[in-house]
């Protein structure tokens, strides 16, 4: 999984949870639903794109609008 995927995948995590621990508790042991597969896994197989997805429409059913663009480069300023 290349940083820029991963800083993607944590910035988002980090707007649907804010607490850190929890985040790596997620990332590295809970499944996703269909998948059964953790969002590490998915990273690390190329399917990122699954997760990217998953945390985006998680922020969508909250009504909150991510604030990480889809470029290899990272956070836009809040």
């Amino acid at each position: 999984m290349s940083n820029s995927l991963l800083l993607h995948i944590l910035a988002l995590a980090e707007q649907v949870e804010p607490d850190r621990e929890a985040i790596w508790e997620w990332f590295f042991r809970t499944p996703i639903s269909p998948y059964g597969r953790t969002a590490y896994e998915l990273g690390t197989d190329d399917r990122g794109d699954i997760v990217i997805a998953f945390l985006e429409r998680v922020l969508d059913e909250a009504g909150k609008i991510p604030t990480v663009d889809h470029s290899p480069y990272g956070v836009i300023p809040a």
